[in-house]
Protein backbone atom coordinates (compact mmCIF):
# COMPACT_ATOMS: atom_id res chain seq x y z
CA UNK A 1 0.00 0.00 0.00
CA UNK A 2 1.09 3.53 -1.04
CA UNK A 3 1.83 6.03 1.41
CA UNK A 4 0.33 9.23 1.19
CA UNK A 5 1.48 12.25 2.18
CA UNK A 6 -1.00 15.02 3.86
CA UNK A 7 0.17 18.71 3.82
CA UNK A 8 -0.99 20.70 6.60
CA UNK A 9 -3.75 22.14 6.14
CA UNK A 10 -4.67 26.08 6.95
CA UNK A 11 -8.45 26.07 7.30
CA UNK A 12 -10.14 23.18 8.99
CA UNK A 13 -10.24 19.91 8.18
CA UNK A 14 -10.91 18.75 4.20
CA UNK A 15 -11.77 15.23 2.90
CA UNK A 16 -10.88 13.91 -0.65
CA UNK A 17 -12.75 13.18 -3.13
CA UNK A 18 -15.25 10.52 -3.79
CA UNK A 19 -15.82 9.62 -7.31
CA UNK A 20 -17.99 11.09 -9.81
CA UNK A 21 -21.43 9.58 -9.68
CA UNK A 22 -24.81 10.80 -9.46
CA UNK A 23 -25.49 11.44 -5.19
CA UNK A 24 -27.47 9.50 -3.62
CA UNK A 25 -29.62 12.32 -2.35
CA UNK A 26 -30.59 13.86 -5.55
CA UNK A 27 -32.04 16.81 -4.02
CA UNK A 28 -29.64 18.36 -1.33
CA UNK A 29 -27.93 21.25 -3.77
CA UNK A 30 -25.38 20.92 -0.41
CA UNK A 31 -23.79 17.60 -1.33
CA UNK A 32 -21.05 18.82 -3.93
CA UNK A 33 -18.31 20.22 -2.63
CA UNK A 34 -18.23 23.88 -1.28
CA UNK A 35 -15.57 24.58 1.25
CA UNK A 36 -12.15 23.12 2.32
CA UNK A 37 -13.94 22.36 6.20
CA UNK A 38 -15.96 19.13 7.37
CA UNK A 39 -17.80 20.52 9.88
CA UNK A 40 -22.17 21.12 10.37
CA UNK A 41 -24.29 23.31 12.68
CA UNK A 42 -24.43 22.18 16.32
CA UNK A 43 -27.54 19.68 16.36
CA UNK A 44 -29.77 17.64 18.10
CA UNK A 45 -28.89 13.78 18.21
CA UNK A 46 -29.20 12.55 15.14
CA UNK A 47 -30.30 14.83 13.49
CA UNK A 48 -27.82 16.57 10.76
CA UNK A 49 -27.54 18.25 7.54
CA UNK A 50 -25.37 17.51 4.42
CA UNK A 51 -21.23 18.63 5.30
CA UNK A 52 -18.79 18.67 2.15
CA UNK A 53 -15.35 18.45 1.97
CA UNK A 54 -12.63 19.49 -0.78
CA UNK A 55 -11.12 18.24 -3.79
CA UNK A 56 -8.15 16.24 -3.59
CA UNK A 57 -6.15 18.75 -4.11
CA UNK A 58 -6.30 19.14 -0.24
CA UNK A 59 -3.89 15.71 -0.69
CA UNK A 60 -0.61 16.21 -2.36
CA UNK A 61 1.96 13.81 -3.55
CA UNK A 62 4.21 16.10 -5.34
CA UNK A 63 2.90 14.50 -8.57
CA UNK A 64 0.11 14.59 -10.91
CA UNK A 65 -0.63 11.73 -10.66
CA UNK A 66 -3.56 10.03 -8.53
CA UNK A 67 -2.57 8.54 -5.70
CA UNK A 68 -3.84 5.24 -5.48
CA UNK A 69 -4.14 2.37 -2.31
CA UNK A 70 -4.93 -1.24 -1.91
CA UNK A 71 -8.98 -2.20 -1.58
CA UNK A 72 -9.53 -2.35 2.08
CA UNK A 73 -11.49 -5.59 3.01
CA UNK A 74 -14.66 -4.67 4.96
CA UNK A 75 -16.59 -8.34 6.27
CA UNK A 76 -18.79 -6.40 8.81
CA UNK A 77 -20.19 -4.35 5.57
CA UNK A 78 -23.51 -6.31 4.82
CA UNK A 79 -25.06 -4.89 1.01
CA UNK A 80 -28.36 -5.10 -0.07
CA UNK A 81 -27.30 -4.21 -3.81
CA UNK A 82 -24.91 -4.83 -6.15
CA UNK A 83 -21.97 -1.92 -5.46
CA UNK A 84 -20.77 0.58 -8.54
CA UNK A 85 -17.48 -1.03 -8.72
CA UNK A 86 -15.95 2.74 -9.57
CA UNK A 87 -17.77 4.18 -6.82
CA UNK A 88 -16.58 1.72 -4.60
CA UNK A 89 -13.20 1.73 -5.12
CA UNK A 90 -12.80 5.30 -5.56
CA UNK A 91 -14.21 5.05 -1.81
CA UNK A 92 -10.90 3.06 -0.85
CA UNK A 93 -8.68 5.18 -2.66
CA UNK A 94 -9.50 8.04 -0.59
CA UNK A 95 -10.01 6.52 2.71
CA UNK A 96 -7.29 7.26 4.21
CA UNK A 97 -6.60 10.28 3.91
CA UNK A 98 -10.19 11.39 4.83
CA UNK A 99 -9.67 9.67 8.01
CA UNK A 100 -6.39 11.10 8.44
CA UNK A 101 -7.20 15.33 7.51
CA UNK A 102 -10.68 14.60 9.59
CA UNK A 103 -7.74 13.55 13.00
CA UNK A 104 -5.38 16.50 11.82
CA UNK A 105 -8.31 18.52 13.06
CA UNK A 106 -8.87 17.23 16.11
CA UNK A 107 -5.36 17.72 16.75
CA UNK A 108 -5.57 21.39 15.85
CA UNK A 109 -8.25 21.71 17.72
CA UNK A 110 -6.98 19.99 20.99
CA UNK A 111 -3.37 21.98 20.97
CA UNK A 112 -1.66 18.65 19.75
CA UNK A 113 -4.04 15.51 21.73
CA UNK A 114 -6.66 13.90 19.96
CA UNK A 115 -8.68 10.46 20.57
CA UNK A 116 -10.72 8.81 17.68
CA UNK A 117 -12.79 5.25 16.95
CA UNK A 118 -13.61 4.65 12.98
CA UNK A 119 -15.38 1.77 12.01
CA UNK A 120 -17.40 1.02 8.44
CA UNK A 121 -21.37 -0.25 7.54
CA UNK A 122 -23.22 -0.15 4.85
CA UNK A 123 -26.13 2.36 6.41
CA UNK A 124 -27.52 3.10 2.90
CA UNK A 125 -27.40 -0.59 2.01
CA UNK A 126 -26.25 0.18 -1.73
CA UNK A 127 -22.71 -1.58 -1.39
CA UNK A 128 -20.46 1.46 -0.73
CA UNK A 129 -20.07 1.53 2.85
CA UNK A 130 -20.28 4.57 4.52
CA UNK A 131 -17.56 5.26 7.43
CA UNK A 132 -18.95 6.33 11.43
CA UNK A 133 -16.33 8.70 13.23
CA UNK A 134 -16.40 9.31 17.12
CA UNK A 135 -14.47 11.90 18.28
CA UNK A 136 -14.25 14.60 21.83
CA UNK A 137 -11.97 15.56 24.50
CA UNK A 138 -13.35 12.93 26.90
CA UNK A 139 -15.82 10.40 27.22
CA UNK A 140 -18.21 12.45 28.73
CA UNK A 141 -18.44 14.91 24.94
CA UNK A 142 -17.91 12.05 22.67
CA UNK A 143 -20.10 12.30 19.62
CA UNK A 144 -20.77 9.71 16.57
CA UNK A 145 -20.81 11.17 13.24
CA UNK A 146 -21.70 8.95 10.18
CA UNK A 147 -20.84 9.99 6.23
CA UNK A 148 -21.37 8.99 2.91
CA UNK A 149 -19.89 9.82 -0.22
CA UNK A 150 -21.48 12.48 -2.17
CA UNK A 151 -21.02 10.68 -5.81
CA UNK A 152 -18.55 13.92 -6.97
CA UNK A 153 -16.05 15.22 -5.28
CA UNK A 154 -16.63 15.10 -1.50
CA UNK A 155 -18.60 13.53 1.31
CA UNK A 156 -21.65 14.43 3.85
CA UNK A 157 -22.64 13.53 6.89
CA UNK A 158 -26.02 11.64 7.43
CA UNK A 159 -25.84 11.32 10.74
CA UNK A 160 -24.88 12.14 13.92
CA UNK A 161 -25.71 11.19 18.21
CA UNK A 162 -23.65 10.81 21.35
CA UNK A 163 -21.20 8.81 21.87
CA UNK A 164 -20.38 8.15 25.54
CA UNK A 165 -19.85 4.59 26.01
CA UNK A 166 -21.29 3.54 23.27
CA UNK A 167 -19.92 0.71 20.80
CA UNK A 168 -21.46 0.05 17.43
CA UNK A 169 -23.41 -3.11 16.28
CA UNK A 170 -25.55 -3.88 13.53
CA UNK A 171 -28.84 -5.44 13.56
CA UNK A 172 -28.34 -9.20 11.98
CA UNK A 173 -32.84 -9.42 11.12
CA UNK A 174 -32.81 -5.88 9.43
CA UNK A 175 -28.93 -5.71 9.07
CA UNK A 176 -29.12 -2.13 10.12
CA UNK A 177 -26.40 -0.16 12.49
CA UNK A 178 -27.13 0.04 16.20
CA UNK A 179 -25.52 2.11 18.98
CA UNK A 180 -25.31 0.72 22.17
CA UNK A 181 -24.57 2.98 25.34
CA UNK A 182 -24.10 0.81 28.75
CA UNK A 183 -23.11 2.64 32.04
CA UNK A 184 -23.55 1.43 35.85
CA UNK A 185 -26.05 -1.17 35.21
CA UNK A 186 -28.31 0.23 32.44
CA UNK A 187 -28.15 -0.33 29.06
CA UNK A 188 -29.58 1.64 26.03
CA UNK A 189 -29.59 0.24 22.60
CA UNK A 190 -30.45 2.98 19.64
CA UNK A 191 -31.53 1.21 16.65
CA UNK A 192 -31.11 3.72 13.25
CA UNK A 193 -32.72 3.26 9.59
CA UNK A 194 -32.54 5.15 6.75
CA UNK A 195 -35.06 8.61 6.23
CA UNK A 196 -34.78 11.67 3.54
CA UNK A 197 -31.48 10.42 3.31
CA UNK A 198 -30.68 10.85 6.81
CA UNK A 199 -29.68 8.33 9.55
CA UNK A 200 -32.43 8.70 12.20
CA UNK A 201 -33.12 6.71 15.49
CA UNK A 202 -35.75 4.43 14.90
CA UNK A 203 -36.43 2.85 18.27
CA UNK A 204 -34.34 3.03 21.30
CA UNK A 205 -34.80 0.05 23.85
CA UNK A 206 -33.32 0.60 27.52
CA UNK A 207 -32.59 -2.44 29.83
CA UNK A 208 -31.58 -2.81 33.37
CA UNK A 209 -28.44 -5.07 33.53
CA UNK A 210 -29.05 -6.00 37.14
CA UNK A 211 -32.65 -7.98 36.76
CA UNK A 212 -32.27 -8.37 32.29
CA UNK A 213 -28.61 -10.12 32.82
CA UNK A 214 -25.16 -9.06 30.97
CA UNK A 215 -24.54 -7.45 28.27
CA UNK A 216 -23.29 -9.71 26.28
CA UNK A 217 -26.45 -11.81 27.20
CA UNK A 218 -28.61 -9.15 26.06
CA UNK A 219 -26.56 -8.00 22.73
CA UNK A 220 -27.07 -12.20 22.45
CA UNK A 221 -30.81 -12.18 22.72
CA UNK A 222 -31.64 -9.05 20.89
CA UNK A 223 -29.60 -10.37 17.51
CA UNK A 224 -27.00 -7.77 17.51
CA UNK A 225 -23.22 -8.49 16.31
CA UNK A 226 -20.21 -6.07 17.00
CA UNK A 227 -18.11 -4.07 14.13
CA UNK A 228 -14.69 -3.90 13.99
CA UNK A 229 -13.31 -0.83 15.06
CA UNK A 230 -10.02 1.76 14.80
CA UNK A 231 -9.19 3.59 17.81
CA UNK A 232 -6.34 6.42 17.37
CA UNK A 233 -4.60 7.98 20.80
CA UNK A 234 -2.20 10.85 20.50
CA UNK A 235 -1.57 11.83 23.76
CA UNK A 236 0.39 15.28 23.14
CA UNK A 237 1.97 17.01 20.57
CA UNK A 238 5.46 15.52 20.84
CA UNK A 239 4.16 11.69 21.01
CA UNK A 240 3.81 9.42 18.09
CA UNK A 241 0.45 8.29 18.90
CA UNK A 242 -0.74 4.67 18.60
CA UNK A 243 -3.49 2.40 17.17
CA UNK A 244 -6.01 -0.12 18.38
CA UNK A 245 -8.05 -2.76 15.88
CA UNK A 246 -10.45 -3.86 17.73
CA UNK A 247 -11.88 -6.75 16.41
CA UNK A 248 -15.70 -7.61 15.88
CA UNK A 249 -14.51 -11.27 17.90
CA UNK A 250 -12.97 -9.37 20.96
CA UNK A 251 -9.45 -9.71 19.91
CA UNK A 252 -7.38 -6.32 19.77
CA UNK A 253 -4.29 -5.95 17.52
CA UNK A 254 -2.03 -2.81 18.71
CA UNK A 255 -0.29 -0.36 15.95
CA UNK A 256 2.67 1.86 16.72
CA UNK A 257 1.55 5.60 15.11
CA UNK A 258 -1.81 7.06 13.71
CA UNK A 259 -3.51 4.37 12.02
CA UNK A 260 -6.03 4.69 9.00
CA UNK A 261 -4.99 1.91 6.30
CA UNK A 262 -7.34 -0.95 7.83
CA UNK A 263 -6.84 -4.44 6.35
CA UNK A 264 -8.48 -7.61 7.12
Amino acid sequence: MKKIAVFPLIAAVALAGCGKKKPKNPSDDNSTTTTAAITSETAAATETEAVTTTSSAAVSTGSDEKTTTSPVTLPMTTAAAEPDETLLQSFYQDLKPMLSLYFEDLLEKQKGSGYMEYAFYDVTKDGVPEFIIKSGMSEADFEIKVFAEDGFDGCYQIGETYGSHTSYYYDTAANDLVFVSAMMGKMEIRYTGMEDYKLKEVNVVDKDLSSDGDLDDVIADEGLKALTYVSVYKADANSEGYSIIHHADGTEERKEGLYFEFTE
